[in-house]
């Protein structure tokens, strides 16, 4: 069994009360908060140390980050951040807020399966997904409910995350997507 877990830096929160896992059978994704980068930091290298091959972090970390967690990491892990093209991250510079936030994840399922972390320091929408029809999909729905920004795992290269970008946009010209993947 493969470990995944997409780590949002978001003040406030703590994993003991902001969390979720998802068993698809083939992975276990956890889904959790931490406040502040440092104790991000902390929790992940926790996380390779009990075994997650996959984590992406939201973009709120940068190359120095991944760089020091795949320091003493096993070979094979994976750690990637959330980048932002330029017009998205003038977007996301844009906003006064950050509360509603939104995750596309790529999983082993057949239909969608949503999760949402709900706290007043910031609410987390994910939808697992298995193909880019349902990521559309995903991305439209996030979008009509008012996302403050959307982030995609790291399975969405350059082209995919154009996609959901005009997805987004054909919604609403103001949230940002970044991605895992670019």
């Amino acid at each position: 069994m493969q470990k995944y877990a997409f780590v949002v830096n978001a003040p406030g929160l703590t994993a003991e009360h902001y969390q979720e896992f998802f068993d698809d059978g083939e992975w276990i994704s956890e889904l959790t908060a931490k406040d502040g980068v440092d104790v991000c930091m902390d929790y992940v290298k926790g996380l390779i140390a009990d075994g997650y091959s996959m984590i992406n972090l939201c973009g709120d970390f940068g190359p120095e980050h991944v760089e020091e967690l795949l320091k003493d990491a096993p070979e094979g892990t994976i750690v990637r951040f959330a980048g932002y093209f330029p017009e998205e991250q003038a977007k996301l510079e844009a906003l006064d807020e950050y509360v509603e936030y939104g995750q596309i994840i790529f999983g082993g399922v057949d239909e969608p399966v949503r999760f949402d972390l709900l706290d007043p320091a910031m609410n987390t929408h994910t939808i697992f997904i298995k193909d880019m029809e349902q990521a559309e999909e995903a991305a439209r729905e996030l979008a009509a409910e008012g996302m403050d920004g959307i982030e995609l795992c790291g399975s969405f290269d350059e082209d995919m995350t154009r996609r959901i970008i005009k997805v987004v946009e054909s919604v609403s010209k103001k949230i940002p997507v970044g991605s895992n993947g670019i």
